[in-house]
């Protein structure tokens, strides 16, 4: 009996270990000049932060996803089948706002911890988005 206990409670263990919420993804900011700012990607919860001159931008991304209805033709049954399947894509769109108002609005593309983009100020800085957390 406390053998089945103690396998249960490991068990227990790895399953929980193996669902452990994702780590932050540090990133990179470079601008024109090539000056390198320092930001995070948080999955947990699709929030980004970044420093600039200072000043703390953050907010969300959102990765775009979807949903496909395909339908079966009904063969032997008296109806159709539909079947819905939702997919997610390695796309995503970031929206910042900064203490001061100032905005930055981020796209990129993202395979496990790391991810290649671009933000843009509204009035029309850019900035390469970088990160390799491999």
């Amino acid at each position: 009996m406390e053998k089945s206990l103690a396998r249960l409670g490991l068990s227990l263990l790895l399953l929980a270990g193996g669902c452990a919420a994702p780590q932050p993804v540090p990133f990179q900011l470079v601008d024109a000049a090539s000056k390198v700012y320092r930001g995070t990607l948080f999955p947990d919860g699709q929030r980004v932060e970044v420093i600039i001159d200072g000043q703390v931008f953050s907010g969300f991304y959102i990765v775009a996803s979807g949903a496909a209805v395909s339908q079966t033709p009904a063969g032997r049954r008296p109806f159709p089948r539909d079947t819905v399947t939702t997919f997610s894509s390695n796309s995503a769109r970031a929206q910042l706002k900064a203490g001061d108002g100032r905005r930055l609005g981020c796209e990129f593309l993202f395979e496990s911890r790391r991810a290649l983009g671009e933000c843009r100020t509204p009035g029309g800085a850019v900035f390469q988005l970088i990160a390799d957390g491999s």
